[in-house]
């Protein structure tokens, strides 16, 4: 099974470059990122990259795409039979829009459109749930946290909440699985509204070097 990640946003920033690596790192060597026309460079690393859609590149084949608005749960017998399992790459906006469906579940016809809960699940989250189900575990039983509050201190006692309205799959001690650094990535971004710094030219890395 590999699992693609459709990059549906205008560019790839460090953020969104978070969440994608955290994908990789979960299925190391079987990672696709798909309709990549900027920063190509900066997930080569991370697995194979193709300019074209997965709509194009995966029609006819085995394939199970995570959408939110499905209407039946992902099980794993659902991922043994499928070659190919795609999730969004979408920086989810509140409330969802359903752009998945849009763009992805509605342009497939012969994928089987799969949920992991009604609630809107970050790119990181949903593959950390895809990947507890792919090794054995019922949907049911995998804990969620919902809702993240970052408090971050601007200075002279001058304090700033960061809400994320998202849910999170939950580690054994309760906190939500998050990528690494997610939480000072986020701080970095949430100063600017999240789509507005997806748009920036500026924000987007397009020869990302972590070296």
């Amino acid at each position: 099974m590999i699992v693609v990640v459709e990059h549906l946003e205008p560019c790839i920033n460090r953020w969104i470059l978070a969440e994608y690596s955290y994908v990789a790192s979960l299925f190391p060597g079987r990672t696709w990122f798909t309709n990549v026309r900027r920063g190509a460079s900066a997930l080569r690393k991370l697995g194979k990259v193709f300019s074209e859609s997965c709509v194009d590149l995966l029609r006819n084949r085995k394939v199970v795409v995570l959408d939110p608005q499905a209407p039946k749960p992902l099980t794993r017998d659902d991922l043994l039979s499928a070659e190919f399992v795609v999730i969004g790459g979408i920086m989810g906006s509140h409330p969802p829009e359903g752009r998945t469906k849009r763009f992805l579940t509605d342009r497939m016809p012969w994928a089987e459109p799969r949920n992991l809960g009604r609630e809107q699940m970050t790119i990181a989250g949903a593959a950390r749930v895809l990947k507890l189900v792919e090794d054995g575990a019922e949907l049911s039983s995998v804990r969620i946290v919902r809702g993240l509050r970052i408090a971050e201190e601007l200075g002279k006692g001058v304090s700033h909440v960061i809400e994320l309205p998202y849910a999170f799959p939950a580690r054994e001690d309760g906190s939500p699985d998050l990528p690494p650094r997610y939480l000072e990535i986020v701080r970095e971004y949430a100063v600017v509204y999240e789509q507005r710094v997806l748009r920036s030219a500026d924000e987007c890395v397009d020869d990302y070097d972590d070296s």
